[in-house]
């Protein structure tokens, strides 16, 4: 029985685009991760701010970033829609993932950071296991926030807008996004 003929492909190709958008935003997702990171780890580790502004920091400054790159590239027809209407939604479903970000590493940052002192050590080391402790609960974090925003922004701030389009998306000016 060939493969076109089945109902998997069929239902399979009819989810193409939103297949493709969720790759899109995983992407996307993954670049704000790496910020959020390097911002994260230089605010605990070099300026030594607590565990709980580093978080913040790396997640606001990442939140932006995944903003306009959501709303340039994986949501593009989302253009036609104001920034200021857009963006207080964003942010605020960006609010509760920070929200559930610091509440993981408020609850699971001792424990993991005691685990991987106990393992750096274990393996002949005297370094390391505050940072892997803090990298790794926030990598559980990240996990769940991931979840979080792309369900509820698919479904407010980027509702009914797919990764394609057969319209042409307007070029962005100070006057169309005000």
């Amino acid at each position: 029985m060939p493969m076109k003929n089945t109902k998997l492909y069929h239902t399979a190709k009819e989810q193409r685009p939103e297949v493709k958008q969720f790759v899109k935003f995983a992407i996307v997702g993954g670049s704000g991760l790496i910020v959020d990171y390097i911002v994260l780890n230089i605010l605990r580790h070099v300026f030594q701010t607590s565990s709980q502004v580093a978080v913040t920091g790396g997640f606001v400054i990442a939140a932006l970033s995944n903003f306009y790159w959501n709303r340039n590239w994986v949501y593009p027809q989302s253009r036609t829609v104001k920034k200021r209407k857009q963006l207080p939604q964003f942010l605020l479903i960006n609010f509760v993932g920070l929200i559930i970000n610091l509440t993981v590493v408020h609850f699971a940052e001792v424990p993991m950071t005691h685990l991987m002192t106990d393992l750096v050590k274990a393996i002949g080391l005297n370094r390391g296991g505050t940072f892997l402790g803090l990298n790794i609960t926030k990598a559980i974090a990240a996990i769940i926030v991931m979840v979080w925003n792309f369900v509820v922004n698919r479904l407010v701030t980027f509702r009914g807008m797919t990764g394609t389009s057969a319209l042409p998306v307007p070029d962005e000016t100070v006057e169309s996004v005000l």
